[in-house]
């Protein structure tokens, strides 16, 4: 009789989930532990001997032979044969010929909701349904068949969503490759790459660092791309919609200045509350006056930070190669910038692009050369 143990835990199942109890005897309903994640080289198993009446340790399995149930994407330590090891990225479990398996790809088959909670995968992931609110998933590639609603969408490589992304304001979707989605409203989108809506992106705040593409229109936002951004039938929905366009600035760098900018307007109005309460008469001055001077000394380190990030842009080396294409219409109230110059548009276009030249804004026509 031999004794397997495992570094997973091999009575998984995910249809069985239970809420992570912190330290404090609190629940945590939103990490289920949905995937047993495990990288490449990975400990999944060992030999251990077995104790003086022969049985095995808790989480161990019983073998009748010394040979590692070795599945798909596992081999055995060729540093200690005692030992089998991952050969992939992926997530760990027995397969049903009862041997130890990775696997790359997860399959959501449903939405990624309450009763799967936050899903954190170190491999490329299909979600099947959509993401609900509130919800947070990390994983390699992604792919979402249904709608990403108010939620926190991470991917280290791609991401795609065929359901459109339905942001509530508060929606944040990232990817370090590109990104490709039906259409976007009140979110943030941020990629290392390309980003094309195939129709429509309204309300939304755009980090593109490579080309950014909407087939439809593009109202009620910002965007920050790297060089080149083309819009198909509208950029802007006039005054109740208004739209900027920015090029020639590191995205990511204008990213982080706003998060800090954010930041520093939180605290400004803990100050403000702290403020009104002291003018109430509060017994506890001495109190408040100390948590105005630590927001005020948060600032200052905010607003040094800020200056910092704001001496590190540079604008882009080919600021002449910079476009902003618009096929369709550009309506009045639109701000351009593209690099240090700005524009404001006063009259409606059509069918033009934007470029640089001698420290301005200049109008070209058609936006696309045939």
């Amino acid at each position: 009789m031999y004794c397997l143990k495992h570094y997973f835990d091999p009575e998984f199942d995910y249809t069985n989930l239970k809420p992570v109890e912190n330290n404090d005897g609190s629940v945590d309903y939103y990490n289920m532990g949905y995937v047993q994640s495990v990288i490449v080289g990975q400990v999944l198993a060992q030999w251990e001997e077995p104790a003086e009446d022969g049985s095995c340790g808790l989480g161990q399995r019983h073998f009748p032979q010394k040979v590692l149930p070795r599945g798909p994407n596992t081999k055995v330590n060729p540093d200690n044969h005692e030992q089998l090891i991952a050969t992939r990225n992926g997530y760990v479990f027995y397969n049903e010929d009862d041997l130890i398996t990775v696997k790359e790809l997860l399959n959501v088959r449903g939405d990624v909701n309450i009763s799967t909670g936050n899903i954190f995968f170190v491999g490329d992931m299909v979600v099947h349904g959509a993401i609900k609110s509130g919800l947070d998933v990390k994983a390699n590639n992604i792919n979402v068949k249904g709608v990403i609603e108010q939620a926190n969408v991470h991917a280290a490589g791609f991401l795609k969503c065929d359901g459109g992304i339905k942001g509530n304001s508060k929606g944040f979707v990232e990817s370090k490759g590109s990104l490709r989605t039906v259409f976007c409203e009140n979110a943030t989108l941020v990629s290392g790459g390309n980003i094309i809506i195939d129709k429509n992106c309204m309300h939304t705040t755009v980090y593109c660092e490579g080309k950014f593409a909407v087939k439809g229109r593009f109202a009620g936002g910002k965007c920050y791309s790297d060089q080149i951004v083309f819009i198909g039938e509208q950029l802007g929905g006039g005054l109740s919609a208004p739209s900027q366009v920015i090029v020639g600035y590191n995205p990511v760098i204008l990213l982080q200045i706003d998060k800090i900018s954010t930041q520093i307007s939180v605290l400004e109005d803990d100050i403000k509350t702290i403020q009104k309460i002291m003018s109430n008469g509060a017994s506890t001055t001495a109190e408040f006056t100390q948590k105005i001077e630590k927001c005020e000394m948060k600032i200052r380190f905010l607003r040094n930070k800020k200056k910092q990030l704001w001496g590190k842009i540079q604008h882009s080396e080919r600021l002449d190669s910079c476009r902003i294409m618009v096929q369709g219409i550009v309506k009045p109230g639109v701000e351009i910038s593209i690099g240090p110059a700005y524009m404001q548009i006063d009259e409606p276009l059509e069918n033009v692009f934007f470029f640089y030249e001698n420290n301005e804004i200049k109008v070209g026509s058609p936006a696309l050369k045939r």
